[in-house]
This record gives C-alpha cells, structure tokens and sequence, in this order.
C-alpha cells in the first residue's frame, strides 16, 4: 500500500533532520520532500514541526530498535553490535557521509521538550535492549547496563567520526574494539559458568 500523507511526512523528516539537523529543516523542505500540501501538516500534526519531528524520532528510534533485536535474536550480542556498524557503513557509504544519526541530531538541537524526550526515550530503548541481550548471554546485570550504555556512546561517536573524517574507518575500529570487549565479557562469564570453575 502507498504510504499515506503522515507516513510520508515522518519518513522526509526523519531523511532531512539526518541530512540538516532539526534547525536546518523547514516546513517548505518537509512538503517538498514528502510530496504533500501544507494543510496535511496541521491535520496530522497540529503542533507543527516540532510535533512532526517528535513523532519522526519516536519512528527512527523505534526502527533502529527493531533492528538491534532482530540481529540480536539472530546471533546474540555480536552479532546485534557488528550488525548496527554495518549498517552505518552501508548508510554512510553509500550517501557520501551526508547521512547522520537522527536522534543524535535531535538531541543535539531538538527545539523542544518533546523532540528531546523523544531522542532520550530512544537511546534508553537501544541501552535496554542491549542490556537484556547481554544479561540473557549470562553477563550481570549491572555489568550489562554499564556495558550496554558504554556500547551505544561508542555507535554513535563512531558515526560522528566517520562523517568527520569521511571514512568507514572508525566504524571498522570500532567493530573491532567493542568486538574484542564483548569476547572478553563473555569468555568471562563462560569461565565462571564451567565446572572447574568452582574447584
């Protein structure tokens, strides 16, 4: 089915916040990029932009979040960390580094509560998510958050490098680094867990 007006105009905001920032987008950017007329706006989102982008990055939130779960169910807390990174590699890539995080860009000038609330309601979804994966991999849960926290700062400031610098290569590093990182936690927990571990 073809998205309609409001799915349109969540998709060109999450697309233009990635590109410009929230400040650098505008209303006449969103209509053009979305395809709808003014009046949709204010009958989708009758608080305007900052309602918009609200709403678009509670949905890029919650797509990203979606995506760290599936790679997680399909090989645990590596496979969710190297998925994420190559994401970014692909998205990065193959937009000329033009691309950043949405909720990054959120937070960093989100004009409003909401539009903050939203970017941290994502980061902590993202954190928890990593945290029960690394709990269910038999990691203690306060080691877990720590370490689920210290995996999403990492993500992100490895994108912002990478567009930096126009290079994959600080997602390679960091793929890498939080690589090594994990089998150590886990090589940990696999240690305790073995019989003679106890002798």
């Amino acid at each position: 089915m073809k998205p309609g007006p409001r799915e349109r105009l969540i998709d060109a905001a999450i697309r233009l916040v990635q590109e410009r920032g929230v400040q650098g987008t505008g209303i006449s950017d969103l209509l053009d990029r979305s395809s709808t007329a003014r009046q949709s706006i204010y009958q989708h989102f009758p608080g305007g932009k900052d309602e918009l982008i609200a709403a678009a990055t509670q949905v890029a939130g919650d797509r990203i979040l979606a995506e760290i779960a599936a790679a997680a169910e399909r090989g645990g807390p590596r496979e969710a960390v190297s998925a994420a990174l190559s994401r970014w590699e692909k998205t990065l890539s193959e937009h000329d580094f033009r691309l950043g995080c949405p909720i990054a860009a959120a937070t960093v000038d989100g004009t409003t509560e909401p539009i903050r609330t939203a970017a941290l309601a994502a980061f902590e979804s993202w954190t928890a998510t990593y945290t029960a994966v690394l709990e269910h991999s038999g990691i203690a849960t306060a080691a877990a958050r720590s370490l689920a926290g210290f995996v999403v700062t990492a993500i992100e400031g490895a994108v912002l490098h990478a567009r930096a610098t126009r290079s994959v290569h600080p997602l390679h590093d960091c793929r890498d680094q939080l690589d090594l990182l994990l089998v150590a936690q886990l090589t940990g927990v696999a240690q305790e867990d073995s019989p003679s571990a106890g002798q």
